[in-house]
């Protein structure tokens, strides 16, 4: 069982605090990310004469070091005085790369998950109908209509050939 005492004091967060941190960090860009590790690091360094270096230790400054960068973020956002040029585009870049960062990831879950219900669930059933000669449209009409699943007769056909290549190769000549 973990301290979460000694998380609260060598983080200076509580439990909430560091939730909110975490969803801070996965949002980020990479390159955030490791300036992070970087700044962990140089907590590490700096605190560990006389703490007992385990998980809590880690952990802790890793929030620690989180919080600051959020901090940071912040306070310049929220700075009553103007924003010099430079600041002001460095903080709209780092936005933009966050938020694109999250929306690719949330493309790529949203993707890899449709693709395997298709890879799983229909494909005897598309390759049954465009043995029947059915066109990609007429094949992701059919899964819309029949099926309740809105799937593009491209990315359809995508992953239709990407599977029929697979088994290919699985069976022996």
């Amino acid at each position: 069982m973990y301290d979460f005492a000694k998380i609260d004091s060598l983080s200076s967060a509580d439990a909430n605090r560091r939730r909110m941190l975490a969803k801070f960090y996965v949002n980020m860009p990479e390159a955030d990310k490791l300036e992070a590790h970087k700044l962990a690091g140089q907590l590490v360094r700096s605190m560990r004469a006389g703490e007992k270096m385990d998980e809590a230790f880690f952990y802790s400054t890793f929030m620690r070091a989180i919080g600051q960068m959020y901090a940071d973020r912040h306070e310049a956002l929220n700075r009553k005085n103007a924003l010099t040029g430079e600041k002001a585009v460095e903080i709209a870049a780092k936005r933009l790369s966050s938020f694109r960062s999250a929306k690719a990831d949330r493309l790529h879950k949203q993707r890899a998950k449709k693709s395997q219900l298709v890879s799983i669930r229909y494909l005897e059933l598309i390759k049954k109908l465009r043995a029947d000669g059915l066109s990609w449209r007429d094949c992701a009409d059919y899964l819309q209509k029949y099926h309740q699943r809105k799937i593009s007769h491209q990315y359809l056909k995508e992953i239709y050939e990407k599977n029929v290549t697979k088994e290919e190769n699985k069976v022996p000549h």
